[in-house]
């Protein structure tokens, strides 16, 4: 019997969004990078707001396309597949958002530093972050199946554990000038990277 080799499905290719955001990442980048270049050379620097507004703009024109390009693909997709990938994107869009929203705000320097914020950016952001992740967590479990709703929860505890054992201890050994103060967003990366990298292997696996 002859091994007929399988047919590769058509459909959109998922690195694609992947690369189209780390290109935005990458011009927002240049657009800091060009502005501190002007600053120290005693120019006028860029707008705080020029290097996230350009990425943003190439991000929207290139999923446009991408979705513009796979857009028969995406027509044979089933209500509930439809629902998780709209979840994702929107998910993803929320975290632009936020990111954006504070860089404008705070200038240039580090996304997740402990720099000051006026009242009116934190209640906005605030309030962006709690609608959206309410939200948009309700619609992904509406969309998972068990298999994937089960590596979900794996991460879950696994990025827990993380923060309840990395959390006491930072502190107590900050507590004796052993460490540096307690940094939030540090063990808030920390919790997703560990999040994340659980439920892609057992997701995959």
């Amino acid at each position: 019997m002859t091994n007929m080799p399988k047919e590769r499905r058509a459909g959109p290719g998922y690195l694609w969004p992947v690369a189209i955001i780390m290109i935005a990442g990458a011009v927002a980048g240049a657009f800091a990078g060009y502005s501190d270049g002007l600053a120290e050379t005693g120019g006028q620097p860029l707008p705080t707001w020029a290097g996230p507004v350009a990425a943003l703009i190439l991000a929207l024109a290139g999923m446009a396309l991408y979705i513009r390009l796979n857009r028969e693909a995406w027509a044979g997709w089933s209500p509930r597949k439809r629902l998780y990938w709209v979840t994702m994107v929107a998910s993803m869009s929320l975290g632009a958002g936020v990111a954006l929203t504070l860089q404008v705000a705070q200038g240039p320097g580090d996304l997740a530093s402990n720099a000051p914020l006026t009242p009116a950016t934190a209640i906005i952001v605030s309030a962006i972050w709690v609608v959206g992740m309410s939200v948009a967590s309700l619609f992904y479990f509406r969309a998972v199946d068990d298999h994937e709703r089960h590596a979900y929860y794996l991460g879950s505890v696994a990025g827990f554990h993380a923060f309840v054992i990395a959390c006491p201890v930072w502190w107590v050994a900050a507590r004796a000038s052993l460490a540096p103060p307690v940094d939030a967003m540090a063990l808030f990366v920390l919790t997703l990277a560990v999040n994340l990298i659980v439920y892609l292997w057992f997701k995959y696996r």
